[in-house]
C-alpha cells in the first residue's frame, strides 16, 4: 500500500515540460539514480509496434495512456525499425534550454511511425519526440546509450494539448513532472513496477 509520501495529492497528474524530461529524469537515469519510475518504465520501443506499445505501458506505468500518449526511457536506436514499420525522423533536432543558464541542456528529435517498409511505408499519426541529454558542458558530444520518448498519438484532440511544454515562471510543483488540473481531479497512487528493457 502506498505511503503518505507515495501518493500523489488530488489534481495531480504527471505532465513533465521538455526541461524536467531531460534535466531531471534522464540525467537522473544515466546517474543511476532513477532505477524505477511509476510513469516512465523502460521499455525498447523497436520491438513493438505502436498499438502494443500503449498496451505494453498501461502494464506497468501508473498514467494510463489510453492509446494517447506515454513516456518511457530506452536504449539509444539506430536502425529504429519494428516488426512492421519503422520510425523516421522529420525536421530538425531542436535544443533544450535550461533553466537559469544560456546553454541547453539537450535536445530532441521528432520521428514519425510509417506502416511498411521504406521508401514505400505509409506515415501515420503516431510520434515520437525523442529526449537526448547533451554529455557535458561543450554540447559536443552527447550521451546517447539512454534516452526519453514522449510517444503522441496525434488522432486525439486531448493528445494534442499532453505534449511537453517548456517551463513557465512562477511558483512549480515540490515534484518534477506534477501539474495541478484542477477541473479534473485524479488521484492516483504509485506502486514500485516498472519494465526493464525487453
Amino acid at each position: 500500500m502506498a505511503g503518505p509520501m507515495e501518493a500523489r495529492q488530488v489534481g495531480y497528474v504527471f505532465k513533465p515540460t521538455e526541461e524536467q524530461l531531460v534535466g531531471h529524469f534522464l540525467k537522473k537515469k544515466l546517474e543511476g539514480e532513477m532505477e524505477k519510475h511509476p510513469a516512465i518504465p523502460e521499455i525498447y520501443i523497436y520491438n513493438w509496434e505502436p498499438s502494443e506499445l500503449f498496451l505494453i505501458y498501461d502494464g506497468f506505468s501508473e498514467e494510463p495512456s489510453n492509446e494517447r500518449e506515454c513516456y518511457c526511457f530506452c536504449a539509444g536506436g539506430r536502425q529504429r525499425t519494428t516488426p512492421s514499420g519503422y520510425w523516421k525522423e522529420t525536421g530538425r533536432k531542436r535544443d533544450i534550454p535550461g533553466s537559469g543558464t544560456d546553454e541547453p541542456i539537450g535536445f530532441k528529435r521528432i520521428f514519425v511511425y510509417h506502416e511498411g517498409r521504406q521508401p514505400r511505408g505509409r506515415g501515420t499519426n503516431v510520434v515520437n519526440h525523442e529526449y537526448h541529454l547533451y554529455s557535458d558542458d561543450s554540447n559536443s558530444e552527447t550521451s546517447d546509450r539512454m534516452v526519453v520518448c514522449h510517444i503522441v498519438n496525434r488522432r486525439s484532440r486531448r493528445a494534442r494539448s499532453a505534449k511537453a511544454r517548456p517551463a513557465r515562471a512562477g511558483p512549480q510543483p515540490a515534484n518534477p513532472g506534477a501539474t495541478i488540473q484542477p477541473d479534473h481531479p485524479m488521484e492516483m497512487p504509485i506502486h514500485n513496477q516498472s519494465l526493464s528493457r525487453i
